[in-house]
């Protein structure tokens, strides 16, 4: 019984897991629908399991107890039977669950908040480095709990799809992060020179050298929820780059409030 509960708990939370991850996010099916999807196939392979046991039980020469049907009607028989089915399950699923300290717990949650805001933020992120003439914009959502901040939207980069890169950043250690803290506008006109860059790489091994961040805040409860990047100052062929000026400041604080407005929206939609 140990090894059934072992088997049918571990193969239950990944094939949930992997539904919830490609398919729950693509098609927005709640998270308990794909658990139940998992149980379908943990349920099927426990079926198949239990027979391939029986049968390498029986090659191996163990015979089941020797009790006649008298004794198994017996009260302490069944209670004995059933204790140690019960403590076996138990054992068995415990053991297999110990795969959740290896998982990402908020993987498919993020890729299904990514899938609803779509639309929205991919049309903001392609006009909004257009207004102010910067080469790459992102998003990126505040995670409190894990003190970092993820993206997956970037002008530029292929973001679609359920396989598209979810990527983060520390909360405290970052240039993004620190508009989330200070909850202000941040203007590093030459990354190169401030240690919280420390020479990270942007999305596909983009170049950056100069960053504005913009906190997006929660309309209801005044919190930072997201920020938004904008990378190097589009400069003219052959001009000097002139780097991000106050008025582009001013255009990426009316642009986060524009992210701010529109996740409201779909926030009130989900809790109607």
């Amino acid at each position: 019984m140990i090894g059934f509960g072992i088997m049918d708990n571990f193969i239950m939370i990944q094939a949930g897991d992997y539904i919830d991850n490609t398919f729950g996010a693509t098609l927005g099916i709640a998270t308990l629908t794909a658990a139940a999807f998992g149980q379908v196939f943990s349920d099927v392979s426990g079926v198949l399991f239990g027979g391939v046991v029986e049968r390498g039980v029986s090659k191996l020469g163990i015979r089941p107890p020797d009790i006649s049907a008298a004794q198994r009607t017996l009260g302490v028989c069944k209670n004995v039977i059933i204790a140690g089915s019960v403590v076996g399950v138990t054992v068995g699923c415990l053991l297999g669950a110990s795969c959740l300290l290896f998982m990402d717990l908020n993987a498919s949650e993020r890729k299904k908040k990514a899938k609803e805001l779509d639309t929205i933020l991919e049309t903001i992120m392609n006009h909004g480095d257009e207004v102010i003439e910067a080469e790459r914009c992102s998003v990126f959502w505040v995670d409190a709990s894990k003190k970092e901040l993820w993206s997956r939207y970037a002008s530029g980069v292929d973001s679609s799809g359920p396989n598209a890169t979810i990527f983060t950043v520390p909360l405290h250690k970052s240039i993004v992060g620190s508009a989330a803290v200070k909850r202000e506008v941040v203007h590093v006109p030459d990354v190169t020179k401030d240690k919280r860059f420390a020479g990270r790489q942007s999305i596909s091994g983009f170049s950056c050298r100069s960053i504005l961040c913009a906190p997006v805040f929660d309309k209801g409860t005044g919190e930072v929820i997201a920020v938004v990047e904008f990378l190097n100052k589009k400069s003219k062929k052959g001009e000097k780059e002139m780097g991000f000026t106050e008025n582009d400041e001013k255009l990426a604080k009316m642009l986060a409030y524009h992210v701010g407005i529109f996740t409201q929206r779909i926030n009130d939609e989900e809790d109607d």
